[in-house]
């Protein structure tokens, strides 16, 4: 079942209203509509990995998309394009390989500690020539945008949970998605060169307080790596922000946050976070948003 449109509409109309979490919301719908209409929507593509801000991020995308291809939003409601908003150029492609930080950076579950398990086949999965990839294609759906194309790189222990999550992603937001195994870098240039061929961005769920967050809101690969526009729509939110988007604009988000996980990386190096243990609630953990301390996020990694 496809996600509800008027959740999506809701995501313009909160974006109308003067309070922080508006201004955020409006910062990140201006900053995708300008990336879609100076690049096209066929060049720009998903990072997601089902974390809270890849969740945040893809009902945001998924709204301007729905903005775009739909006659009954208001005029107030559509983002407008910002002229004064430059898309950097590409570095060429690079000859020699160097230490750099990695394109898609983690922001919640996506791992780079060590090269992933290939997934494994699951029921509906279209198999392709990819050779570390299966590719998800969205069922019949009312959305009125086409697939959103998407790369997802699981860690190298993937929660069954999260992974779910995912895939009913594709479904609920129309996503063609591919699932890849495998290193970053590796899984990275076999999309570009097949799946993800003609992509020159890619919207990525970084945060500030992630691993790596010293980055711009449009940043180029580093030159040895698969050459994309890194677009971080919720560059600037906190981790206040993205539960108080998810909580008030009901959107659908992984289960494991509510069992007390933070900050989801692989089933061998995350726990539920010990400042939300608490015997007197069913299952003994608080969830996610009732986390005080913000600085403390990523308490239950280890």
């Amino acid at each position: 079942m496809s996600i509800d449109q008027q959740s999506l509409l809701n995501v313009l109309e909160r974006a109308q209203r003067p309070d922080r979490l508006g201004g955020l919301v409006k910062e990140a719908l201006v900053l995708i509509e300008t990336v879609l209409s100076k690049l096209g929507e066929e060049s720009v593509a998903m990072s997601f990995n089902g974390g809270k801000d890849c969740t945040v991020l893809l009902h945001i995308y998924a709204a301007v998309l729905y903005a775009r291809h739909t006659n009954s939003c208001q005029s107030t409601l559509l983002p407008k394009p910002d002229a004064s908003i430059q898309i950097p150029s590409l570095p060429p492609t690079p000859t020699q390989s160097s230490p750099a930080q990695p394109p898609l950076t983690p922001s919640s579950s996506t791992s780079i500690e060590g090269p992933a398990s290939t997934p494994p086949p699951r029921t509906g999965d279209v198999q392709t020539s990819l050779s570390h990839a299966t590719h998800h294609l969205p069922s019949e759906s009312s959305l009125p945008y086409a697939p959103i194309r998407s790369i997802y790189i699981t860690a190298p222990n993937p929660f069954p949970e999260l992974d779910e999550f995912v895939l009913d992603c594709t479904k609920k937001y129309k996503l063609d998605l591919y699932r890849f195994g495998g290193g970053m870098k590796s899984a990275l240039e076999e999309w570009l060169n097949k799946g993800g061929k003609g992509c020159r961005s890619v919207l990525v769920g970084t945060r500030k307080g992630d691993p790596n967050d010293n980055v711009d809101i449009l940043a180029p690969t580093d030159p040895s790596w698969p050459q994309f526009l890194r677009v971080h729509p919720i560059l600037h939110w906190t981790y206040s922000d993205v539960w108080d988007f998810l909580l008030e604009l009901k959107v659908p988000y992984c289960g494991l946050y509510d069992q007390g996980y933070t900050s989801l990386g692989s089933t061998t190096n995350t726990s539920p976070n010990p400042l939300l243990r608490n015997p007197c609630t069913p299952g003994g953990w608080d969830p996610a948003y009732k986390l005080k301390d913000a600085s403390q996020e990523r308490a239950g990694r280890h």
